[in-house]
């Protein structure tokens, strides 16, 4: 496993634990609620392990039949335990859509919020450091033909 998958997994099973912290003191200690999480937060990450697989299966491929494939193939499974988990019950159900979000919202704070302000890492796609000269074209005003 990649540093960026391990690193992205971490936070996302940090960010669940939060969540779980938060639900102790919002709607008391619930076991069928946790349970959800956890379940919800695993398939996230199995989700998550399948998703960065296929990209690097595309690459090798060159064939985007591969990612169609592993979509199918999450969403099933997002869906299958989605509603298992709600026949067992509602906060189970509530506590798993919870646990789906987790690792998107640790890749928001690692890299969007960890690396860019706290580590301040320079994003290598900006090239904005000095200002840019744009062409001026008012020059061509006259040839508009939409007037």
């Amino acid at each position: 496993m990649k540093k960026f998958e391990l690193e992205t997994i971490l936070y996302g099973i940090a960010v669940s634990l939060v969540f779980e912290i938060c639900s102790l003191a919002v709607i008391g200690p619930n076991k069928l609620f946790a349970l959800g999480l956890a379940v919800g937060t695993l398939v996230a990450c199995i989700g998550f392990i399948i998703l960065a697989n296929m990209g690097k299966a595309i690459l090798a491929l060159k064939m985007s039949i591969p990612m169609v494939i592993s979509y199918i193939i999450r969403m099933l499974g997002y869906g299958a335990v989605f509603l298992i988990c709600v026949k067992i019950s509602y906060p189970c159900g509530a506590g798993c859509a919870i646990g789906f979000t987790c690792i998107p919202i640790g890749l928001v704070l690692l890299y969007g919020f960890v690396y860019r302000v706290i580590k301040k890492v320079k994003n290598p796609l900006n090239d904005w450091d000095e200002p840019k000269e744009w062409n001026d074209l008012s020059e061509y005003d006259e040839e508009d033909d939409w007037k």
